[in-house]
């Protein structure tokens, strides 16, 4: 999936800081969201605890250059911009931003989340000899019209989960079956090399590209799932909530647990059972955040 845009040159800002080796990067990709990708550069620049790591803006708009302001305005030595030459969209530009990185890790903080002081400190305490990834949980904040009643939902259920859940859990196939355990990038910490050798995200599949990648990443790789919430993740009313593409997600997601099942191999016809409740939980779930309508045609 690199090669897919080999062509489009991503240009570094003149006024980028000598590029230095870090062991993290956090990866900014951004389009057309300067008044939130504000929010979110600051959540990365006011890490405690942590100096080793590097701030990477990927600016996926070639006409626009108010990211590359929100960038001299912020200006620091671990502060770098760089401008794709076109629009390359979203998961092509998360694997431009791996790309693009110099640290050993890499977060990919989308412009309209942002992270707890203490998310890379939490990072680096729990990434010990062996571990190739962490997930984090994380905090949903609505802001549109469906907030309300997905809000209350949330917050109970999280509670219970978070009440019942261990600190730190190695993930397996068998979590991945009972869905995704990120919001996009939101709280994912990886290792740079193995994701490139892995491929990157597949934009073939739009809108569960993740999903994908970070379950095949969990297959080959150790992975602890956190139970710590450190990460924010801004819901609003934008291309999530078409109805088009959450009618994709209800099928492509199904269609992924059934592959998971053919990999887990054990106890087969149950998890067929399991993942028919699964997907009604789903259908439900994007009923109550989104107002998803059922009938809408693909």
């Amino acid at each position: 999936n690199f090669a897919r845009h080999y062509d489009v040159k991503s240009i570094p800002h003149p006024e980028n800081p000598p590029r230095l080796k870090r062991n993290v990067t956090v990866a900014i990709p951004t389009y057309k969201r300067t008044e939130l990708l504000e929010n979110a550069l600051e959540s990365a620049i006011n890490q405690t605890d942590v100096k080793e790591y590097e701030i990477i803006i990927v600016d996926n708009d070639p006409e626009d250059h108010k990211a590359s302001d929100v960038f001299l305005k912020y200006k620091r030595d671990n502060l770098y911009y760089f401008k794709n030459e076109k629009n390359i969209g979203l998961y092509c530009n998360w694997n431009r931003c791996i790309e693009l990185s110099a640290g050993d890790y890499i977060s990919i903080l989308n412009d309209d989340d942002w992270l707890s002081p203490n998310f890379l400190s939490l990072c680096h305490q729990h990434l010990k000899p062996g571990i190739h990834g962490l997930i984090f949980k994380y905090n949903t904040v609505f802001q549109d019209a469906f907030s309300e009643k997905a809000t209350a939902q949330k917050s109970h259920f999280s509670s219970l989960k978070n009440a019942l859940a261990r600190k730190e859990k190695k993930l397996t196939l068998y979590d991945y079956f009972l869905g995704n355990k990120s919001a996009g990038s939101l709280g994912v910490m990886m290792k740079r090399d193995l994701l490139i050798e892995l491929g990157g995200y597949n934009p073939d599949y739009y809108p569960s590209s993740d999903y994908i990648l970070h379950a095949n990443y969990c297959k080959h790789f150790n992975v602890l799932l956190i139970n710590e919430t450190l990460n924010y993740y801004r819901v609003a009313q934008n291309a999530s909530a078409d109805q088009e593409t959450l009618k994709i997600w209800e099928y492509l997601d199904r269609d992924i647990r059934n592959d998971l099942i053919d990999q887990i191999q054990n106890h087969k016809r149950l998890l067929y059972s399991m993942n028919s409740i699964l997907t009604d939980l789903q259908i439900q779930g994007l009923i109550d955040t989104w107002g998803y309508q059922t009938n809408t045609h693909v």
